[in-house]
């Protein structure tokens, strides 16, 4: 089924839009957390890789723009993502809960080392604990706005091009 308007507006735009500006408005309410990376996860299970780019060049300037860390610790980590995402497809069917459960959780582990060496680099220090029960939060939170995030994009209708 095929849903445009005139403009070129699809149900699956209005959806991103939808989920840009609340993760940009979540972000703002509970810093520390990237609310981000499940929309990135969803578009690389989803093989649409236009929207992959646009959401990842889109949350790397708000990251990279917003953060107290050097630049390019926000790259580190979506790139990070992104080849976890396409090393585990190959042992594991991209849609599958384990191979979900695992990406998530060797991306917290090394969300946590990219943000000890960026820190590290700069001469912060994190407290050890502080950062153990920030990974904790992370990986929760990532695990439930990804399952949200896809329990929602089955009931937008689909464009018929894939990118």
């Amino acid at each position: 089924m095929n849903v445009t308007s005139s403009i070129g507006l699809t149900p699956l735009r209005v959806f991103w839009s939808l989920y840009f500006v609340t993760a940009v408005w979540l972000q703002l309410y509970i810093p520390g957390m990237d609310f981000f990376a499940p929309g990135i996860l969803l578009c690389l299970q989803q093989e649409r890789l236009r929207h992959v780019l646009f959401l990842l060049l889109l949350s790397v300037l708000i990251q990279e723009g917003t953060g107290p860390l050097v630049f390019g610790t926000s790259i580190l980590r979506y790139g990070s993502l992104i080849g976890l995402f396409f090393l585990g497809r190959g042992f594991f069917e991209s849609r599958s809960p384990i191979f979900i459960f695992f990406l998530i959780f060797a991306f917290t582990l090394l969300h946590a080392i990219i943000l000890q060496t960026m820190a590290g680099l700069q001469s912060l220090t994190i407290s050890g604990p502080r950062l153990l029960w920030e990974s904790v939060f992370i990986f929760g939170t990532f695990l439930l706005i990804w399952l949200i995030l896809n329990a929602c994009y089955r009931f937008f209708p689909r464009h018929e091009s894939l990118s």
